[in-house]
């Protein structure tokens, strides 16, 4: 495993912990930082896009017409995605800079597969709980489901 995707499960670990016990993920802040400045030498576009569409998000007085360049960029698509649902008031602002760390860090595929494994932990958390719904925990299981297919693959 790389240095970035190391960081990435060992802080997606301790974010998921934080989200289940406490409901707030201190630190997200940190991870995305953290992020961008594992992958702004290596790919400087693919970070300071990401982060455009994160900025998106998360600034509400950002006009619309920001976003529409960044349609034509496939890996912001889940980053729009998540900030238009963080403007809607429907996700936290803490998943929305989860995803844009996992954008920056892996391809397309990982942030897809962890938003799937974000679905498949909703639907587990609406049958046996009520109450808002913490969406790292499912994150990690979709980019573990990501780590390990990479990794039989690889075999």
């Amino acid at each position: 495993m790389s240095l970035s995707e190391s960081f990435a499960l060992v802080s997606f670990a301790l974010f998921s912990f934080a989200d289940l016990r406490y409901r707030l993920v201190p630190g997200i802040e940190l991870f995305l930082l953290g992020t961008i400045l594992l992958t702004f030498p290596s790919d400087p576009l693919q970070s300071g896009l990401i982060l455009l569409a994160c900025g998106w998000g998360v600034f509400r007085n950002l006009s619309g017409w920001l976003a529409i360049p960044l349609l034509f960029y496939p890996p912001a698509w889940p980053v729009l995605l998540t900030g238009y649902g963080y403007r809607k008031g429907l996700i936290g602002r803490a998943d929305l800079l989860a995803i844009a760390g996992l954008a920056c860090l892996f391809p397309l595929p990982a942030v897809l597969l962890s938003l799937l494994g974000l679905e498949l932990w909703r639907r587990v958390w609406v049958r046996r709980r009520s109450g808002s719904i913490p969406a790292l925990p499912g994150m990690l299981l979709g980019l573990s489901v990501f780590l390990l297919l990479r990794l039989f693959l690889r075999s």
